[in-house]
């Protein structure tokens, strides 16, 4: 059993067809087709089920691939390590974060870590709270920064970087901006722009809004919250977003108003594996992110 093959068998699963695997990998498709036979033959099992809609792991399939999962991770972590053995002060720190994240939050951190490592690199890996999680637990990524859901799986670590609050944004001519105090129950009905699920500060945005007995007609979502102030200063509709994702020009633009009640604040998190011993460039990298939402709070 071959690496090479380990790899194709993983790459058909995951982009669910033999020419997008081929394509991910810069191979040819009938090369990728004759690792998943090798293996079939070796194994003496049927590993995948191909129809019409693409292809469908065989409880077989699901066994090698949990295996596959852990082997080729074990052997990245390796990689890594030795590396790192070598010369500490290189490589790359694979980051997963949101746009949000990205933009707002990251640039002095990232400015800090290049001038203490300017001979390492980082990885920015822009996805949605739960997919950062996958990308933790599949190794793929070395720190993620999430918006903290309620459970987390135990094979993970995290620390709250900061709490940020959910603001109310309303085009300027919107009726309620004129309204000098605002109660939750005046959103009922009203129609609203909203970041897409399953962003897991959606989810936060819809409990809250259910236990408060609110419900808001959306006219439209998207999974940018960019997008979604642009078209509430045009007037679509009013949102609820993160206060960290306002800008200066978003608050001439926008009607900014805390949210009345007991509405609580985002957490954001940074996330990693515990069982991935963090190497020196992880390790500074995390330090920079602690002090840096350390001295934002003081």
């Amino acid at each position: 059993m071959e690496i090479r093959q380990l790899q194709s068998f993983r790459a058909v699963v995951r982009e669910g067809s033999f020419t997008a695997a081929a394509k991910k990998l810069h191979m040819t498709q009938p090369a990728v087709s004759l690792h998943i036979k090798a293996l079939e033959e070796q194994l003496g099992a049927r590993l995948l089920d191909r129809d019409g809609r693409g292809v469908r792991l065989t409880p077989a399939g699901s066994v090698l691939l949990e295996a596959a999962d852990a082997a080729l991770a074990s052997l990245q972590e390796a990689s890594r390590r030795i590396d790192e053995l070598q010369a500490p002060e290189r490589g790359t720190v694979v980051l997963a974060c949101g746009d949000t994240v990205a933009l707002h939050l990251l640039p002095p951190v990232l400015t800090r870590f290049r001038k203490s490592f300017p001979l390492a690199d980082v990885t920015i890996r822009n996805e949605g709270s739960r997919a950062i999680l996958d990308l933790l637990l599949s190794r793929e990524a070395d720190l993620g920064i999430v918006t903290r859901p309620p459970w987390l799986d135990p094979a993970l670590w995290s620390r709250i970087l900061l709490e940020d609050p959910l603001v109310l944004v309303l085009p300027k001519k919107h009726p309620l901006a004129a309204k000098k105090r605002l109660a939750l129950r005046d959103l009922q009905g009203e129609a609203s722009v909203m970041l897409a699920k399953p962003a897991e500060t959606r989810a936060l945005i819809d409990r809250n809004l259910r236990a408060s007995g609110v419900e808001l007609t959306l006219v439209m979502e998207s999974s940018n919250l960019e997008v979604v102030k642009t078209y509430v200063a045009g007037g679509l509709g009013l949102s609820i977003v993160p206060e960290m994702a306002l800008t200066g020009t978003d608050r001439r633009r926008l009607e900014v108003r805390s949210l009345p009640g007991s509405f609580p604040a985002r957490r954001v998190a940074v996330v990693r594996r515990k069982d991935r011993s963090p190497g020196l460039l992880t390790t500074g990298l995390l330090k920079l992110l602690a002090e840096h939402f350390a001295a934002q709070s003081s």
